[in-house]
């Protein structure tokens, strides 16, 4: 993916910078990583009840079921929350990883999704994900 920049007399801004400076909004008025676009957001819904088979296990909107973990409420076990975390563990923890029963989480990441899917599923995990609150040191 090609990095876009515009121009104008004071210098240059990317996109990225240029998000930052209309600043778009979470739900809880967290400002929105750069990866997390509406139609990331959308992509990553669809893979996440389809593809990823996210939604078996963490609810069809991120309710939690007795297989895994809430994605909308509660406190985070494993890390921080954030968008760069989201993808690095949707990428990697279900490779190896166990559910609360002991019993193998399904294969995902690189296994079924590309890197732009994870991004995606990522993107829209951190939308629905605002209500949750980071870990403590001595909760993880």
């Amino acid at each position: 993916m090609r990095a876009t920049t515009w121009k104008w007399a004071g210098g240059s801004v990317g996109l990225c910078g240029l998000l930052l400076l209309g600043a778009t909004r979470g739900a809880t008025g967290q400002d929105r990583p750069c990866g997390v676009t509406d139609s990331a957001a959308a992509l990553g819904r669809t893979l996440y009840a389809g593809k990823g088979q996210c939604a078996g296990c963490h609810g069809v909107r991120g309710e939690g079921t007795a297989e895994a973990e809430p994605l909308i409420s509660g406190v985070w076990k494993l890390g921080n929350g954030s968008y760069d975390w989201l993808v690095h563990v949707t990428r990697h923890s279900g490779i190896a990883a166990r559910g609360r029963d002991g019993d193998p989480l399904p294969m995902r990441g690189p296994t079924l999704l590309s890197a732009d899917e994870v991004t995606a599923v990522a993107a829209y995990v951190w939308t629905i994900s605002r209500g949750r609150a980071a870990a403590t040191s001595k909760e993880r």
